[in-house]
């Protein structure tokens, strides 16, 4: 299979522009929808109405696959207060219709779905493995609130690679946050070894997509058998990276005040929050993502336990970093690699704008970064 290759201008917006491309770059929407709803798009409140028509247009034509892409898009930006007739989250429904959709979509796949027991809950898995000889195993996971699903299309060019691929759900992700209610947590190498034991793994690539750049970094640093791991992209410090573009002053005020959580001021910065739909997004989705959040210092509190100063210094595998140009995180690629003083090897990659591949995890060319991760595994297994 083929990924379409190009980073477009469907909207002037910045956030919105990435997320238009991030749905476009894995092939399940064409150039001419993604630009008609970037057309149309006007504030906010119009993102998840916008894919929820396209999404009912695409289901009546049996067009499955980019019927689930519309719904899963309009969920990405939905507000978490916004109720049915009934009185339910809209959300949670939507949730369940998506997940219904992705059945619909992806039928006729040649994968098997098991859900990997925990505790009283458990991991939802996909996973594809050759029938007679493969090249290893590779164990793949998204990262701040992805689906296993999203991943699909990954998972076939992958195993068409010659791998065996493993992609699975943790804390605060897709099923696990939606049905087991499990919340975020840092300690990924938890999720990780039920998930190695279940399959009886031994030698495995672990592969982290986005917030993956931390979580599986985070696994490494505990688990002896993954033996290669992918950072798809960097997460070195997360909470210094969404702070990253804000003012300078700002940065100083926020910074400061996470000395002091009882500070007056603190209502003053939520009040502004709130008065924008987008960081009221932020806010909703982490608070629904980790749970135990009612302020902004609660958020900001959270996502500071999201970074790999101190666990670097324990991960011994060969690593491969990736980043983007364009991308917030990459300005922390150097101390990432100096922070992996006893890694095997350090590999690192920075994906450029000539290669439609600059922004976070090469939205606009998903083929090129996954060619360049099989090729860095052959040379490593």
């Amino acid at each position: 299979m083929n990924f379409p290759v190009g980073f477009y201008d469907f909207h002037e917006d910045t956030a919105f522009n990435f997320q238009l491309n991030r749905f476009y770059s894995f092939g399940s929407l064409d150039y001419n929808t993604v630009a008609e709803i970037g057309a149309e798009l006007t504030d906010f409140d119009s993102w998840s109405q916008l894919f929820l028509d396209k999404a009912e247009v695409f289901h009546n034509e049996g067009k499955y696959i980019a019927s689930v892409t519309c719904f899963r898009a309009a969920l990405f930006f939905m507000l978490d207060d916004e109720n049915d007739a009934q009185g339910q989250l809209y959300k949670t429904e939507l949730y369940e219709r998506c997940m219904n959709e992705y059945q619909a979509a992806y039928r006729d796949v040649d994968m098997t779905y098991v859900r990997v027991p925990f505790k009283k809950d458990y991991f939802p898995v996909l996973y594809k493995c050759h029938p007679a000889e493969s090249k290893g195993d590779i164990v793949v996971h998204g990262g701040y609130d992805s689906f296993i699903q999203e991943f699909i299309p990954l998972m076939q060019y992958v195993y068409s690679k010659g791998y065996n691929v493993y992609m699975f759900e943790g804390f605060g992700q897709g099923e696990v946050l939606n049905r087991c209610e499990m919340k975020m947590k840092p300690e990924w190498e938890l999720c990780t070894k039920v998930i190695l034991d279940y399959f009886n793994l031994e030698d495995v690539t672990l592969l982290g997509v986005s917030l993956g750049g931390y979580l599986a970094a985070r696994a490494a640093a505990y688990e002896e058998r993954i033996k290669r791991v992918v950072l798809y992209d960097l997460i070195y410090d997360f909470y210094g990276a969404i702070l990253y573009r804000a003012p300078e002053q700002l940065q100083k005020l926020i910074n400061q005040l996470m000395e002091t959580p009882s500070s007056p001021k603190w209502q003053m910065i939520d009040g502004l929050m709130r008065e924008n739909k987008f960081s009221l997004w932020l806010f909703q989705q982490g608070r629904e993502v980790f749970g135990d959040i009612d302020t902004l210092y609660d958020y900001y509190k959270a996502i500071k336990k999201y970074n790999t100063v101190d666990i670097s210094p324990l991960i011994q595998q060969d690593v491969l970093i990736l980043a983007g140009a364009e991308d917030i995180y990459t300005v922390y690629l150097d101390k990432q690699i100096n922070a992996l003083s006893n890694a095997k090897s350090v590999t690192s990659r920075v994906f450029t704008k000539e290669e439609n591949a600059s922004h976070h995890c090469q939205v606009g060319n998903i083929q090129l970064v996954l060619d360049y991760i099989t090729d860095w595994i052959d040379s490593k297994i």
